[in-house]
Formats: C-alpha cells, sequence, structure tokens
C-alpha cells in the first residue's frame, strides 16, 4: 500500500505477497560429449558426457561409437546413463596390434532421443589414436594370393577350397600374415566355414595356404564366389592386389 492523504499504511502489513506455481515441464537438458587427450593404440579413449540443466533422475542417453582405421575399438550405438550430477564417463578401448597403419581417431556422437536434446556445438567428440609401429623395412619381401576353385563334394560333405599365399623371396625367420575370408555369393555357415584368422609363411618357405571348409549340399544352384583377403603382415608387406576370389563349382 503506497503512502497517500487520509490514512496511514501499516508498518506490519503495508506489502503482501500471493505465490504463483509454475505448471510447465522442466526444459529438457541438453546432452553434450567432450574427448579426453589423444591416446596410442592400446589405451583407452575416454569421453565426457554431460547434462544441461543437471536430470532430476538419471538420464539414459543414446550415442554411437565409430573409428577411422581399424583400431579394435567397439563401434555402434550404446545406451549411456547420466546421474543427477549432470556428467558421466565413457571408456572406449582400443587394441595395440603391429601392424603399421595410418593414425586414426575413436569418435562419439550424441543421437537423438526422448527426454534430452542434442547440443548443437558439442553433439559430436573425437579422441585421435597414434599408431605405435614402425614401418616394415624398404627391402621387405612382398606377399601375395592366388584365387582358387574347388567342385563341391569332390572330397565328401566338407571339402577344403585352398588358396595359396606367396612370398616373393624366402626369410630366415617365420613371417606371420593377417587376413579375413569376406562373403560373395556362397553364405558363410550356409555354403562354407572360414578357418583361422592368420596364417604363417615359415622360416626358409615361400607359400602356405589359406582354407575355407565348404559344404556339399543337394541343391542345384551355380557356381558361388567367397574373397580372401590379406589385411597385414609382420616381416613383409602386402601386394597392391591383396583379394583373391574362390569360386565353389557346383556339382548338382
Amino acid at each position: 500500500v503506497d503512502a497517500g492523504d487520509g490514512y496511514t499504511v501499516s508498518t506490519a502489513q503495508g506489502t503482501a505477497t500471493v505465490n504463483i506455481a509454475d505448471n510447465d515441464d522442466p526444459p529438457a537438458p541438453e546432452v553434450s560429449v567432450t574427448a579426453g587427450a589423444g591416446v596410442t593404440e592400446g589405451q583407452d579413449a575416454v569421453f565426457t558426457i554431460a547434462a544441461s540443466p543437471t536430470p532430476s533422475a538419471p538420464l539414459a542417453v543414446t550415442v554411437t561409437v565409430t573409428q577411422d582405421g581399424d583400431y579394435g575399438a567397439t563401434t555402434g550405438t550404446q545406451t549411456v546413463t547420466i546421474p543427477t550430477s549432470g556428467s558421466t564417463t565413457l571408456t572406449v578401448s582400443t587394441t595395440d596390434d603391429n601392424a603399421d597403419e595410418t593414425d586414426g581417431s575413436v569418435s562419439v556422437t550424441v543421437d537423438a532421443d526422448d527426454g534430452y536434446t542434442v547440443s548443437t556445438a558439442q553433439g559430436t567428440a573425437t579422441v585421435n589414436v597414434a599408431d605405435n609401429d614402425d614401418p616394415p623395412p624398404t627391402d621387405a619381401p612382398e606377399v601375395s594370393i592366388s584365387d582358387a576353385s574347388i567342385v563341391e563334394g569332390v572330397f565328401g560333405f566338407l571339402s577344403v577350397l585352398e588358396f595359396q599365399v606367396t612370398l616373393s623371396r624366402a626369410m630366415d625367420q617365420d613371417i606371420t600374415v593377417r587376413y579375413v575370408i569376406r562373403p560373395g555369393t556362397a553364405i558363410e555357415g550356409v555354403d562354407y566355414w572360414p578357418g583361422a584368422i592368420e596364417v604363417t609363411i615359415r622360416a626358409g618357405f615361400t607359400w602356405a595356404t589359406i582354407g575355407a571348409n565348404v559344404k556339399n549340399d543337394r541343391i542345384r544352384e551355380g557356381d558361388e564366389t567367397l574373397f580372401v583377403e590379406l589385411t597385414g603382415a609382420d616381416g613383409a608387406v602386402i601386394a597392391a592386389d591383396n583379394t583373391a576370389t574362390g569360386t565353389i563349382i557346383d556339382d548338382d
């Protein structure tokens, strides 16, 4: 009450207040991700995922992990939980291998979902991953692989489709060659089963074989294919043409 002529204002009750309660939901937290320091292969890449304002209850956040290069990181979508303190740490492990390769990185991206918004400035963060392997010597031998074929069922229920891996010259030490077998028109687990993921060319030798077990079925079908890709070698370099085609010839 303002002072005026003809009355006085109560000193105890000259002002009164009415509380007004908001009836709107609080704003959804904005989620951001920041990266820790760069790492060397074999170390953990660390990311901090935070929500602002802090959530009133633990907040489930969906993120996607990717990698540039092949550093053994577990990639794909996963869920992390931000506690009411407002932030959490996500650790992504990398693998220390023996392959000389270019430096790469691991990245985490916050995916849009209900219950929060994604920071436009800090929705993705990247940790650099440094390779720690020496390049092969300039005079290192070259490893190559040849195409192969087999008639389905030639040796019974399972027949081994063999690929020859060749070293350009014999060495005084064993040479370990890593590879992957990829499906073509042949289906893994149906038409064939891959073997191991590496092969050793023994000291003094210039070749070794990679095998895939081919199943004999009774289905009349066309010839089918699979591929073997050489991915790395210890003590040697991989030829530019590093992939061989395996052909399964139908016998039905």
